[in-house]
């Protein structure tokens, strides 16, 4: 017979893993729909609405009503992919969904850092897909901008980069209501706002004049927003500057309470994970550095092999006959360093 002792023991041993695995492998909806943008980057169309993904039944009749959306759901996950792609290309992390090639730890495994910052970099992206529609027209149900200030004189007309519509439509498709109250559910909501939040900050007032010889009697005034990839600058900042929180040692179901947050000490402009990520040197074998310098944090001090590499580009461009423009082919030696 086992003693009181060892049963609660081990009672609270099978606890533990209980609630380990539901912190570490519970996937709202939100978290699965990020993953699946991410990750698949192929032209499969799944049956369905959406055609992206395997909707819920809200993401289904949101697709239903505006069959224009997953095309720009598309916009949205390409654009993310190849900026992340750009922005962390000499970084150890480089976007890949697999941090070790030996361990293939997927980044989706837990939250991590990686994570917390694809969450966001999708929400800013689909944000920024549909604000742009609207203002082309290709999307629906998008409200034009109104007059902004009571004290303005400009004569506000057309539709802008609808960033409150955009906005709306992230927050819906990703069932942001619906990620739940507990400690999952509200990192995962705070990453996406900080990736909403990004993309608002980049809206800029763009006004065009009218009215005889330039003399500007009424101006026609819109909010723009710049290219994707001029947000991601600022979201690089973020993936930086994210903060890893505690794991509290409860099961999904319960809620963060006002108390629990105030123990946390959750920073609502920031991204949050919370789980830290592996040992990344392993995988930047074979990777290809900026430069000596970048080669030193890259490589993790295993050192580099300079190889040469001959270019081709154009060069001594002209003007000819009027309104060609003429380039010569030239020619040059460049050193390529790769991490050993």
């Amino acid at each position: 017979m086992f003693s009181c002792s060892v049963i609660t023991v081990l009672l609270l041993f099978i606890v533990s893993i209980i609630v380990s695995k539901n912190v570490e492998g519970y996937q709202p909806v939100l978290q699965k729909t990020v993953e699946a943008l991410f990750t698949d980057k192929s032209q499969v169309i799944y049956p369905g609405a959406c055609k992206l993904i395997t909707p819920s039944s809200r993401q289904a009749k949101m697709c239903k009503r505006n069959p224009s959306l997953p095309k720009f759901l598309q916009i949205a996950r390409n654009q993310a992919i190849a900026a992340c792609e750009e922005a962390f290309r000499y970084d150890r992390w480089n976007c890949s969904l697999v941090f070790n090639r030996k361990v293939k730890r997927n980044i989706f495994n837990k939250i991590y850092r990686e994570t917390a910052f694809v969450h966001a970099l999708l929400a800013a992206s689909m944000t920024h897909a549909v604000a742009k529609a609207c203002a082309s027209g290709d999307l629906t149900r998008c409200s034009c901008y109104g007059s902004f200030g009571k004290n303005s004189s400009w004569k506000i007309g057309g539709c802008g980069d609808d960033f409150k519509q955009g906005k709306r439509v992230t927050r819906n498709f990703l069932e942001f209501k619906q990620a739940g109250t507990d400690q999952i559910g509200q990192v995962l909501k705070q990453d996406v706002v900080v990736g909403i939040d990004t993309m608002g900050e980049q809206m800029r007032e763009v006004c065009k004049c009218h009215g005889f010889s330039g003399s500007c009697t009424t101006k026609t005034c819109w909010k723009r927003l710049g290219p994707f990839n001029s947000a991601m600058g600022l979201l690089k900042k973020h993936f930086h500057h994210a903060v890893k929180q505690k794991i509290l040692n409860y099961t999904v179901k319960r809620a963060i309470t006002p108390k629990l947050r105030n123990k946390l000490k959750v920073d609502r402009t920031k991204l949050v994970y919370l789980h830290k990520t592996p040992n990344l040197c392993i995988s930047t074998k074979g990777r290809v550095c900026k430069d000596r310098n970048n080669c030193a944090t890259l490589c993790c001090g295993r050192g580099y092999i300079t190889t040469k590499k001959t270019i081709h580009f154009r060069c001594r461009c002209r003007m000819a006959n009027c309104c060609a423009v003429q380039c010569d082919t030239c020619t040059q030696e460049v050193d390529i360093y790769t991490c050993k």
